[in-house]
């Protein structure tokens, strides 16, 4: 059978969050996926976890970074060594909850005329937890030009990189900012009405830690694509 879906996964330091990250991809309903993995500097402890904790090894897409890279660098690097026809994002300190995947593939399987799938989530300030704010995309297609509406949780078609290009691998907290800009310009998507995970906001991501260039890198995307002039408008 051929791989429908490319989980892609960048871990840094993430000897807390392995063993739950994985559980919470094997309990998916859905099962043709692969997981890709991109470990960056990776404790032999934390191998050791991937090694024993992953069951179906064929669904495994694993490999060593032997030197710290960006996140829009790892995501690239997965694109280029994955094969699903679909593509999702999954941070390793997010939960999905189990059905996320199946409904995501499921409409895109079903709506050939749309491109891109996201929905709702929830935003936790501990890990593991299942409650926080409820963040309700749902009506808000029209943002989908203008900021950063598909959040933590989307999924979009292989061939749209094509067209659009991968990560810009240039900006850091931002590049999924710009990559959601280029997608909205060229491609339909659609909005599921429905949980998708739950997402955490600790303080200490690459956008929301201390110093992040998060200000800055998204100036620089809203000048990219004149939305700085419109942004204005709205004050």
């Amino acid at each position: 059978m051929m791989i429908s879906l490319s989980i892609l996964t960048s871990a840094y330091k993430a000897n807390k969050f392995i063993k739950y990250f994985l559980q919470n991809v094997a309990e998916q309903s859905y099962k043709n996926y692969e997981l890709c993995i991109e470990h960056i500097l990776p404790t032999p402890k934390e191998i050791r976890k991937v090694n024993k904790l992953i069951v179906e090894k064929n669904k495994l897409n694993y490999f060593v970074q032997s030197e710290k890279i960006s996140l829009p660098a790892a995501w690239n690097n997965m694109i280029d060594r994955s094969s699903g026809k679909y593509i999702c994002i999954w941070n390793i300190d997010d939960l999905r909850t189990k059905d996320s995947l199946e409904i995501m593939v499921n409409e895109l399987e079903s709506d050939k005329s749309i491109s891109f799938v996201y929905g709702n989530y929830f935003i936790v300030d501990k890990y593991k937890k299942r409650k926080g704010s409820f963040i309700n995309e749902q009506g808000r297609e029209n943002e989908l030009k203008t900021g950063m509406i598909l959040g933590p949780f989307f999924m979009f078609r292989r061939n749209v990189l094509e067209s659009i290009g991968k990560f810009d691998e240039q900006l850091i907290s931002g590049a999924d900012y710009d990559f959601a800009m280029r997608l909205a310009r060229k491609f339909k998507g659609k909005h599921i009405n429905f949980n998708l995970g739950y997402y955490l906001n600790a303080g200490k991501g690459l956008s929301t830690v201390k110093n992040s260039s998060q200000e800055i890198e998204r100036t620089v995307v809203e000048i990219r694509y004149g939305l700085e002039v419109l942004n204005k408008n709205l004050i």
